[in-house]
């Protein structure tokens, strides 16, 4: 007979239906919150009570009947070691619901299914990203002067080998009109002089070549 039998079908197969509430059980024991659809929140927080009242029973046989849930041998573990002492003092309302409102899109009621006892994890302070590169500098600069300090010798006769000579800078004034007419007097000059060398060198060439004849 179908006696206390009260629970959804979720609108699934009773295999996949079963799948998904391991699956959303395992979950919420692990991160000990969890978002999902309000009716899919109730079924879980159902099975994850059920599951919490079994593991006050620190026993072989309530450990397999954990594991016949969840199929994890540290999740099973976790239950007992961490999770079923937070609740001693309780008998009832291991977890709680809290609605999100409506899903954008198929209008779904959305809720968060959490414990209302919680191990509290401690978080290390994160470093500031402007004291991570003041520590950064700091170790260049370190690193950089004991580099320094191993070899100044070495160092000081590269730079010197490889130091180029510099160029020197004269300083050039602008030639007056004087010197720019006697410089082009000289440079006609100089043409005519070359001109008549030419002419003369060809000339004896010319005669010498007939005498052969």
């Amino acid at each position: 007979m179908r006696h206390r039998k009260i629970h959804s079908k979720l609108s699934m197969m009773s295999a996949h239906r079963k799948a998904t509430l391991r699956n959303m059980v395992r979950s919420l024991i692990r991160h000990q919150k969890i978002e999902t659809i309000h009716r899919r929140a109730k079924e879980v927080s159902r099975l994850t009570e059920r599951l919490i009242t079994i593991s006050k029973d620190n026993s072989v046989l309530a450990r397999r009947k954990a594991y016949s849930v969840l199929c994890d041998r540290d999740l099973v573990a976790k239950l007992f070691n961490e999770i079923a002492p937070l609740f001693k003092n309780r008998t009832s309302g291991y977890t709680r619901i809290i609605p999100l409102g409506f899903r954008r899109g198929d209008g779904a009621s959305m809720a968060i299914l959490e414990l209302t006892e919680k191990t509290v994890v401690a978080k290390l302070p994160k470093k500031s990203k402007a004291k991570a590169k003041e520590v950064e500098s700091k170790e260049a600069a370190k690193k950089a002067a004991a580099a320094k300090a191993e070899g100044t010798g070495e160092t000081h006769a590269k730079e010197e080998h490889h130091k180029e000579p510099k160029a020197k800078t004269i300083s050039k004034s602008k030639p007056s009109l004087e010197d720019e007419k006697r410089t082009e007097r000289v440079k006609v000059e100089d043409k005519k002089i070359g001109d008549k060398k030419k002419f003369m060198s060809n000339l004896r060439g010319f005669f010498h070549r007939k005498t052969d004849m």
